[in-house]
């Protein structure tokens, strides 16, 4: 959708961006973030030409924006910035229809589109549509900025810090909307900001900036787990995945190398195996090393010699599947009172155990690393 090739940016003598090399794809939300001055505003203003690279090239649906009319090109992408910029003689309505306008639609297909996009960002336009923008609270204005970038159904939003100027509560209830509106309508977005919680509650991907540079590029996730360097890690804050453990997933914290026992095996193999793997458990599996239930010294005790595993497993325990969150497997732990939990991938192929213990080492560990 989006792509930047070797893309420079000097202002006389200085460079601010340099070599800039990634790709948007369709429908992804993408967030620029970094230190003030790192290049990430200017990155995005580049999308729409509101600055020109010095050198490389930007193409959008593998054309070469340099050769599109500036005009042309800004009219089809939606643009909210952090200070709105409705025009305030204006009422809402017509300031939603502004684009649409320029662009020779019928006044019946003006208003119907305003009344459409503001009852699509939760201001009804029985109400609000022949309001001014001074009538308006800044979380509603906001909300009528963003109206006014899709109105003409624009493939791609650009934001630049649309939400830092509000108040905490309004912030988060515009970020829940975006996120919304992004699942509804599917749209090419790229923001800036300067918040790492926006960025990681918003984004498919995080570039994250200094110095004119892309440092890393890649999933919130991602960039969590594995930054790519103390400058990054250090940015996104080493405590950040405890204060976001819905981040972490079930084989992110799962024992790979868990306690298991086969179907055909006896209760004295298995009591051997819990020995040798100094457990109180054993995960029973089949050749396939899908989950058939486990075995505890409770289903091993005084039986006979010659019965198998799969006579005397246990199945009251569910498995979880290997991309549930850390939160959810607590809760699972916490109200079905189990002392371990099986990991299991979409084919019931068993990946790792988590167990109480294992879980209360993580925890700990992420409140040392706080």
């Amino acid at each position: 959708m989006i792509r930047f090739e070797e893309v420079k940016k000097s202002f006389k003598e200085t460079v601010v961006l340099e070599n800039l090399n990634f790709q948007v794809k369709k429908g992804e939300f993408v967030v620029l973030i970094g230190e003030s001055g790192c290049g990430k505003t200017t990155t995005m203003k580049m999308i729409n030409k509101l600055i020109n690279p010095t050198e490389g090239k930007i193409y959008i649906d593998g054309k070469d924006i340099s050769k599109i009319n500036p005009i042309d090109l800004r009219r089809n992408i939606g643009y909210v910035i952090q200070r709105v910029g409705l025009f305030p003689h204006m009422t809402v309505g017509e300031n939603i229809e502004l684009v649409p306008l320029l662009k020779h639609w019928s006044i019946d297909e003006r208003n119907k589109r305003a009344k459409e996009l503001l009852d699509l960002v939760g201001l009804p336009s029985s109400e609000y549509y022949e309001r001014y923008p001074h009538e308006l609270s800044g979380g509603q204005q906001q909300r009528i900025g963003i109206a006014r970038a899709l109105a003409v159904n624009p493939d791609i939003i650009l934001m630049d810090e649309p939400f830092s100027a509000l108040d905490p509560i309004t912030r988060e209830q515009l970020q829940d909307e975006m996120s919304r509106l992004q699942e509804e309508l599917g749209k090419t977005i790229v923001l800036v900001s300067h918040d790492m919680d926006e960025a990681i509650k918003l984004a498919d991907k995080i570039a994250v900036m200094r110095d004119g540079k892309i440092i890393q590029y890649d999933s919130p996730e991602e960039i969590l787990m594995n930054p790519v360097n103390e400058f990054v890690e250090n940015f996104v804050g080493k405590d950040r995945l405890w204060r976001q453990p819905e981040l972490l997933l079930a084989k992110d914290i799962m024992i790979k190398d868990y306690p298991k026992v086969f179907l055909s095996r006896t209760p004295a193999q298995a009591i051997e195996r819990m020995k040798d793997k100094k457990s109180e458990f054993l995960i029973v599996i089949n050749k396939q090393n899908n989950y058939e239930g486990y075995v505890t010294s409770k289903e091993l005790k005084d039986k006979h010699a010659k019965i198998k595993m799969q006579d005397i497993k246990n199945k009251s325990i569910e498995p979880v599947h290997e991309d549930l969150n850390m939160v959810e497997v607590i809760d699972i732990i916490k109200n079905k009172h189990v002392k371990f939990l099986p990991v299991v991938d979409s084919e019931n192929v068993v990946k790792g155990v988590i167990t109480k213990s294992s879980l209360l080492n993580i925890i700990s560990d992420l409140i040392v690393t706080d």
